[in-house]
């Protein structure tokens, strides 16, 4: 069976092929496809032992112990070898082009990629890890390929330069290697960070180096009014989703301390150590942000990715809990809690409608917006 990715009768198949560049000129690659080759989510080169077992080696902090077990198991039959006999579709796949295009611009002949499609969603993007033969990584690559999945790659790419090197003591970011317009992709490399199977933390980061983040490229207190974000509201169809004259009224005048917000600071997108935290996915990163956004964040995902609770429950969480964290550092929590419920809609409102658009993701803007219509009562 050979896998070509470009099946019209396949939306997911012809849509990869595409993203990636089309066919490459080098010969078929045997792969492992999970969960299957009708709805891949994993394709794993399997012509390196090694480079097959380090695909697997993906540890974060949300990952549990039954999770870890797993990826261990699925690492040692990749080194015999035996990772054929796993679940999924072993098969054959032509070469993607967009693979031998990053193989010439880093002088690795033999490069191999994994690709990493995850489930059918709004900000879906190819992901590649890069190997050497010896299962070495090079790094990541995010293949922007919409208008919206552009923008969240370059944006990345931007935060991640502004952070180079400022980051503050305990957090560690990835290095851009490679940022570039292909035709309508955008592709950005990012410098693999050494996760091991101990990378582990149960609760949320501590206050003190979330703060410290937000704080990394200065701080300043300004006028709600008068905050970036809020200006680019004005006059946009978000101003009536989140009543933006009614907020203003409200909240107008308010001081606020701003700064760095990651913007999707959660579980699965760090892996803590003794020596520290490594922090990923730089995609929703923002300036000019309340100083507590990240920490309102955390919360929310905390409970939001729990089984026994729904974005309800988040938000109220959030309410809740917010409150006395935001005045330990000096925030005004009213204020800060409605613009964090501000920018949960505006979020849901920019993935509306962009790439793919499931039914079930969840109307995560009709609980943030009935949540700060009646906050603003």
């Amino acid at each position: 069976m050979t896998l070509t990715f470009n099946n019209a009768a396949s939306d997911d198949n012809a849509w990869l092929r595409a993203a990636l560049g089309g066919d490459g000129t080098g010969p078929d690659v045997d792969v492992l496809v999970r969960p299957d080759a009708a709805s891949p989510e994993l394709i794993i080169p399997l012509g390196s032992r090694a480079a097959a077992a380090a695909t697997l080696h993906r540890y974060h902090d949300a990952r549990s112990i039954k999770e870890r077990a797993m990826t261990l198991a699925g690492e040692s039959l990749a080194r015999i070898g035996q990772l054929h006999r796993a679940p999924g579709t072993p098969t054959k796949i032509r070469s993607f082009a967009l693979v031998e295009e990053l193989a010439k611009e880093f002088g690795e002949p033999e490069l191999l990629a994994a690709v990493t499609l995850g489930p059918r969603r709004r900000n879906r993007k190819p992901v590649l890890q890069l190997f050497r033969p010896d299962g070495a990584t090079i790094g990541f690559a995010k293949v922007g390929w919409s208008v919206f999945t552009r923008e969240l790659v370059a944006n990345e790419a931007h935060w991640l330069q502004r952070v180079a090197g400022r980051l503050p003591p305990g957090l560690t970011a990835p290095t851009v290697l490679y940022n570039k317009v292909h035709g309508d992709r955008h592709v950005v490399v990012t410098s693999p960070l050494h996760t091991p199977i101990t990378a582990r933390r149960s609760g949320p980061l501590r206050t003190a180096l979330v703060v410290g983040l937000a704080r990394a490229l200065g701080s300043e207190r300004q006028e709600v009014q008068n905050l970036e974000p809020v200006l680019g509201w004005r006059g946009h169809q978000t101003a009536e989703l989140i009543d933006l004259g009614v907020l203003l009224e409200r909240h107008g005048a308010t001081t606020v301390e701003v700064g760095l917000w990651h913007g999707d600071l959660t579980r699965w997108n760090t892996a803590t150590t003794r020596a520290g935290t490594m922090l990923w996915d730089w995609e929703f990163a923002a300036g000019n942000r309340p100083v507590g956004l990240d920490l309102l964040h955390q919360e929310f995902e905390r409970v939001r990715r729990d089984p026994a609770h729904d974005e309800q429950d988040a938000v109220e969480a959030v309410m809740a809990n917010g409150p006395a964290w935001l005045e330990q550092l000096g925030q005004p929590a009213n204020a800060v809690l409605d613009l964090y419920l501000c920018e949960l809609i505006v979020r849901e409102a920019r993935l509306k409608g962009e790439g793919w658009d499931p039914a079930n993701l969840g109307p995560l803007d009709t609980v943030a917006a009935r949540t700060l219509r009646s906050r603003l009562l």
